[in-house]
C-alpha cells in the first residue's frame, strides 16, 4: 500500500490519537491491575504502559491512507448533499492527496473562488505553492480580502514569501498570523473541537518553526532559538521537536517535503 508524506500538523494529531489509543489499554490494564492486586502494582503497571505508549507513538512515523475506492465513494457521496465552501475545499483536499487529481482539484477550486472563503483560498494556494507555482498562488492570497486577517492565508502566504526568499516579507506575516491566531484562533475546518485544538497547537508549532528558519537566513541567531524552543513545546511528540542547530538553513525547493 503507498503512503502518503503527511505534512507535520496532520502527523502531529494523527500521531496524537495513535498515543491515546494505546494509553486507553493502559488505563484499562492498570484498573484491572489497581482492583486485583492494590494501589502500587496498579500505578506502576499504568506508569510503564504509558511510557511504552509515548515511545511507540515517538516510533510511529506514517500511517497508510484511505482505499481509494472508498474515499472516492465517500467525497461523491458528500459532495451531492453538501456544497458548501468548506465541504469543497475538503473535496478538492482529497482529490489532491489521496486521488493525486493535480489539476482537477486546482480547477474545482478555482471554480469557487469567488465565493472569497478564506479557507477554500488557503487550500488552493497551498496546493500551487507545492505544484511550484508560489507566483500564482501569492496573487490568489493577495486578490483575497481577507489576506491580512485570517491567520491561515497569513501562514500561506509566508510559506510563499519564504519559498520565494523573501524572508523579511515572510517574518512580518508570519508574526501577524501568530499575533491573530492567539486573538481569534484558525479557522475551523469541520475536523472535530478536540482535533481542532491539536491543529491549532500544531499550526502555531508550524508558525514558531517558519519564524525560526527566516531568522536564520537573516542571521539572528538569538530569535532562531527562541522560536524553535516556542514550536518545540507546542508539540507533546518529541520526536516532531527541531534541533537547535545554528547550521540549518531553508531550502526554497524543500517545501513539499517538510510543510
Amino acid at each position: 500500500m503507498n503512503h502518503i508524506q503527511y505534512d507535520r500538523e496532520i502527523l502531529f494529531v494523527y500521531k496524537f490519537y495513535f498515543f491515546l489509543l494505546l494509553w486507553s489499554f493502559s488505563i484499562i490494564l492498570g484498573g484491572l491491575t489497581l482492583w486485583r492486586f492494590g494501589v502500587i502494582p496498579g500505578l506502576c503497571l499504568f506508569s510503564i504502559c504509558t511510557l511504552l505508549s509515548y515511545l511507540a507513538m515517538m516510533r510511529k512515523k506514517d500511517f497508510p491512507p484511505p482505499d481509494k475506492k472508498l474515499t472516492a465513494q465517500r467525497m461523491a457521496r458528500e459532495i451531492t448533499q453538501n456544497t458548501s465552501t468548506l465541504a469543497i475545499s475538503r473535496f478538492a483536499s482529497q482529490l489532491y492527496f489521496y486521488l493525486h487529481e493535480t489539476e482537477q482539484a486546482i480547477h474545482l477550486l478555482q471554480n469557487y473562488l469567488p465565493s472569497q472563503d478564506p479557507l477554500l483560498c488557503a487550500t488552493l494556494a497551498d496546493i500551487l505553492l507545492r505544484e511550484s507555482r508560489p507566483r500564482q498562488a501569492l496573487s490568489v492570497l493577495r486578490d483575497n480580502p481577507y489576506t491580512l486577517a485570517d491567520p491561515l492565508l497569513l501562514l500561506i502566504q509566508g510559506h510563499v514569501l519564504q519559498h520565494l526568499e523573501r524572508y523579511t516579507e515572510a517574518v512580518k506575516i508570519y508574526e501577524r498570523s501568530l499575533r491573530l491566531s492567539q486573538q481569534t484562533g484558525f479557522p475551523r475546518n469541520g475536523a472535530s473541537w478536540f482535533t481542532q485544538i491539536l491543529l491549532s497547537l500544531s499550526y502555531k508549532a508550524n508558525l514558531h518553526h517558519s519564524l525560526a528558519d527566516c531568522f536564520l537566513q537573516l542571521k539572528d541567531h538569538q530569535l532562531a532559538k527562541k522560536h524553535i524552543w516556542a514550536g518545540n513545546l507546542r508539540l507533546f511528540d518529541l520526536s516532531l521537536w527541531r534541533k537547535i542547530s545554528l547550521s540549518h538553513s531553508y531550502s526554497s525547493k524543500s517545501y513539499t517535503k517538510s510543510h
